[in-house]
């Protein structure tokens, strides 16, 4: 049978209609939906600008803000997105000052890191607030503005000279009026298990405990690559990673998780030393803003880390120590009792003075496997 013109036409058009809407509805597998929201950030934004990437590999490089609008700036493969924002920084920052690249003493007390990449580090001076780009063996890449450096970081990256972040990263805290040198033995046994490492520097004697724990999220919030952040600390350094596990809303802990934290010789719960220091005035300015913070009993009332943690203090073991105007044991500097905290899942005595306990091999040992295991190995 033969339908009239008018007939056959309706049903052709209805036909098509419905597949039509089948179609929108129900995309065949072979043409998935395209989508501007399935972009995931590749790392933290640079100056304003963020590299995104997709399931399917294709990379595109965003302006960040909401002024900008998530535009677009590229998309295409990484390398290109990675070329594309270097020139963009270049464009406002410059291709950087002139620089001999010179070595470096890497930082010691006038300079405080800001970002840690692979051994590279950008720093900032205490007192004339300039930066330095640093490789891993602390000559000088790059000076200047934060975004001149910055930029010069990612033209390092572009030439291929960062090395691939590992997914666990130990941060070490140094101690007051110390260095990044003396965490040269620790740092090879963490790196031997499979750790990334980063030996930070901070201006111990120039800024306060909070000023500390501010850069050292900052440094976090910067971080690439990492899941997991665990901490070694030295004397100082323990209130200071105290103090940065106590403060809240940081953006790096939306993104890396923290593992856990073994301290040397911390002075816990004050130190009877720079109490009686407190007045003299030699002390107080070489030590700085933490020398009265050190005095107190409760230093700046910290709570106990919120974290698996262990304490290796030093002593003799024979109630007395090596510093006669100390009571009890002590390594010289802080005594045992100092050392202790509520909440420890391990305490651990060594024969060793203050100065140099990170450098000890069975320390070295037992702050490996407490970051291990979660467990320190027994005495003797």
């Amino acid at each position: 049978m033969r339908l009239a013109g008018p007939l056959r036409a309706a049903l052709l058009v209805g036909a098509a209609a419905a597949l039509l809407a089948r179609c929108a509805a129900d995309p065949p597998a072979s043409l998935p939906p395209v989508s501007r929201t399935d972009f995931t950030p590749l790392r933290p934004p640079v100056l304003g600008l963020a590299i995104e990437r997709r399931e399917d590999g294709v990379h595109r490089l965003v302006r960040c803000g909401e002024a900008a609008g998530g535009e677009i700036l590229a998309e295409g493969s990484l390398e290109e997105c990675e070329r594309a924002l270097v020139a963009d920084l270049e464009a406002r920052f410059g291709r950087g000052r002139p620089n001999l690249r010179a070595p470096t003493l890497g930082g010691l007390q006038l300079w405080a890191d800001r970002m840690w990449l692979g051994g590279w580090r950008i720093q900032e001076q205490v007192y004339t607030g300039h930066f330095r780009l640093l490789d891993p063996r602390n000559r000088r890449e790059a000076w200047g503005s934060w975004e001149e450096c910055r930029t010069a970081l990612e033209r390092v990256r572009l030439a291929g000279r960062l090395p691939a972040p590992r997914p666990r990263l130990v941060l070490l805290v140094h101690g007051l009026g110390r260095a990044t040198g003396a965490w040269e033995r620790m740092e090879q046994a963490l790196r031997a298990e499979g750790w990334d490492v980063a030996r930070i520097t901070y201006p111990s004697t120039r800024r306060s405990l909070a000023e500390h724990a501010a850069q050292l999220a900052g440094v976090l919030d910067r971080a690439e690559g990492v899941e997991e952040v665990s901490f070694v600390t030295h004397s100082l350094g323990g209130l200071v990673a105290r103090a940065l596990l106590a403060r809240a809303g940081d953006p790096w802990r939306e993104r890396i998780r923290t593992g856990r934290l073994v301290m040397l010789a911390p002075p816990s719960r004050g130190s009877t030393v720079a109490a009686a220091l407190e007045d003299f005035l030699p002390f107080t300015w070489l030590a700085g803003p933490v020398a009265r913070e050190l005095a107190v009993r409760d230093p700046l009332a910290l709570p106990p880390p919120p974290i698996p943690f262990a304490i290796i203090a030093g002593g003799k073991g024979d109630g007395e120590g090596w510093n006669p105007l100390l009571t009890g044991d002590d390594d010289g500097v802080v005594t045992v009792e100092e050392t202790r905290l509520e909440g420890a899942a391990g305490f651990l005595v060594v024969p060793r003075l203050h100065t140099w306990i990170m450098r000890a091999p069975e320390v070295v040992a037992a702050t490996v496997a407490f970051l291990r295991t979660g467990s320190l190995p027994a005495a003797g």
